[in-house]
C-alpha cells in the first residue's frame, strides 16, 4: 500500500504526535508498504523540504502559522503525493494543517483517515481566553473534520465515548503503543540510580515542564511527603526548570528534586525501573489525551499516581492498576505518594496490572493496517 501521514510536525521535532507519527511510519516500512509524511517546514532546523528519513519520504510544505502548533496553515499541497495514495491518515483534528491536507485529499478522491484526539477538552483550561476562542475554533474543525474523514480513529477511550454521546459517531479505538524493546528491555533500576547518585526511594515525573502539567503541584506535594519520609523527585523532560528550582528553593526542598532534562531512551527505561512510581499532576484535560508516560510506566511493570483529567479515568483504574487524585491538590498528591511509599508489594501488583494494558507498535500497526485494508476498500 502507498500511506500517506499527514502531521504539522515531524522529525527532528520531538514531542508526544511526532513520535508517535514516527512509530507509524517506520514501522509500516518494515512490512513493505510505501510510507510517506507530510508536513510543514516550522521547527525543521533547516532540513530539505523533500528527504528520505529511514525509508519513509517526508515532504516538508510552506506554511503560515498563528502563534499556536495545531494553527499551521499549508500554503503547499503535495498533490501528485496525495492523488496516487492508498490512504491519508491524518492526525489530530484540532490541526488545521491536518484537516486542510486531508480537505485537498478528500476533492482527489483518496480515502481518508483522521486520529481524533483532545475533543472537546477546553472546557476546563484555565485560560479564560483559551477556553472561549478554543473551544470555539476546535468545534468548528471538528465538524469539518468528521465530514472529511472516511475512517474516524480515536487514542483515548474519553474521545471514543465523547464522540459517541454527543455526535453519534462509532469510532474505531486505536491507541498508542511502545516499542518491543521497550517492554523487554533488562532491568536498568540499580544503573540509574548509581550514574546519576540517587536515593532508594524516589518519585518520578516524565513530561514537559509546562503550567499545565502541574508540575508546581507536584513540588508542592514533595514538601508534604519530606515531612513524613525520605523520599526524592526526579523530573526527566523539556522545559525550563528555572521557575520549578525555585519554586523547591523557597519551600525547602531544592535538594531533593532533582531536573534532568531530555534523556535518551536508556536514562528513561532505568530512572522508571529504579523508580517507585511515575506522577502525572496534570492539571486539566487538555493536555491528557492519551499519556504514554502512563504506557511506558506500566511497559515496565511501575504504578502510576494520575490527577482525573482527560483520557487518564478511563485508563487508569483507582486501586486497581493505579491511584487517582483530583487535580490542583497537592495534599491529596502527597497522601498517594505517601500510600505507595508505604505498601510496595501493593506499588508491584498496580504495576503488573497495568502491564495487561500495554500494546506495542507491532500490534497497533498491525490493527491500522487490517483498518485500513477493510474499511478502506467499502
Amino acid at each position: 500500500m502507498k500511506i500517506v501521514h499527514v502531521v504539522h510536525h515531524y522529525w527532528p521535532v520531538v514531542g508526544g504526535i511526532e513520535n508517535v507519527v514516527r512509530a507509524l511510519a517506520e514501522g509500516m516500512t518494515k512490512l513493505g508498504h510505501e510510507v510517506h509524511v507530510v508536513t510543514s517546514t516550522f521547527n525543521a532546523e533547516g532540513r530539505p523540504r523533500e528527504e528520505v528519513i529511514n525509508e519513509v519520504y517526508v515532504h516538508r510544505v510552506r506554511s503560515l502559522r498563528l502563534s499556536y502548533p495545531d494553527l499551521t496553515y499549508p500554503l503547499d499541497y503535495p498533490v501528485g503525493v496525495l492523488k496516487n495514495a492508498d490512504i491519508i491518515h491524518g492526525h489530530s483534528q484540532n490541526s488545521l494543517f491536518t484537516v486542510k491536507i486531508i480537505e485537498r485529499a478528500k476533492r482527489l478522491g483518496v480515502k481518508t483517515v483522521i486520529h481524533f484526539m483532545a475533543v472537546d477538552t477546553f472546557d476546563d483550561h484555565p485560560n479564560l481566553l483559551v477556553r472561549l476562542f478554543g473551544s470555539r475554533y476546535a468545534d468548528l474543525v471538528l465538524k469539518k473534520a468528521l465530514n472529511l474523514a472516511d475512517i474516524i480513529l480515536v487514542r483515548s477511550l474519553r474521545d471514543k465515548d465523547i464522540l459517541d454521546r454527543r455526535y453519534g459517531i462509532n469510532a474505531d479505538y486505536v491507541p498508542d503503543g511502545v516499542p518491543c524493546w521497550f517492554v523487554m528491555h533488562k532491568y536498568s533500576g540499580d544503573m540509574f540510580r548509581n550514574n546519576y547518585g540517587m536515593n532508594d526511594n524516589y518519585m518520578l515525573y516524565m513530561g514537559r515542564l509546562h503550567p499545565l502539567k502541574g508540575v508546581d503541584v507536584l513540588i508542592r506535594a514533595m514538601d508534604y511527603v519530606r515531612r513524613e519520609i525520605d523520599l526524592d523527585l526526579v523530573v526527566i523532560g523539556p522545559g525550563d526548570p528555572r521557575p520549578y528550582n525555585k519554586l523547591a528553593e523557597r519551600i525547602g526542598i531544592k535538594d531533593k528534586v532533582h531536573f534532568l532534562g531530555f534523556v535518551d531512551d536508556e536514562t528513561k527505561i532505568g530512572a522508571i525501573d529504579g523508580s517507585l512510581g511515575i506522577a502525572i499532576p496534570s492539571i486539566c484535560n487538555y493536555v491528557e489525551v492519551y499519556p504514554m508516560v502512563i504506557t511506558e510506566a506500566w511497559a515496565r511493570n511501575k504504578p502510576v499516581i494520575a490527577t482525573m483529567v482527560g483520557g487518564i479515568p478511563y485508563r487508569v483504574r483507582h486501586m486497581v492498576n493505579g491511584l487517582l487524585v483530583p487535580p490542583r491538590d497537592p495534599k491529596a498528591l502527597a497522601n498517594a505518594i505517601l500510600y505507595l511509599a508505604s505498601n510496595k508489594e501493593l506499588g508491584r501488583k498496580l504495576g503488573a496490572e497495568g502491564r495487561k494494558n500495554v500494546l506495542t507498535w507491532d500490534e497497533v500497526i498491525t490493527k491500522l493496517i487490517e483498518i485500513y485494508l477493510i474499511r478502506g476498500s467499502s
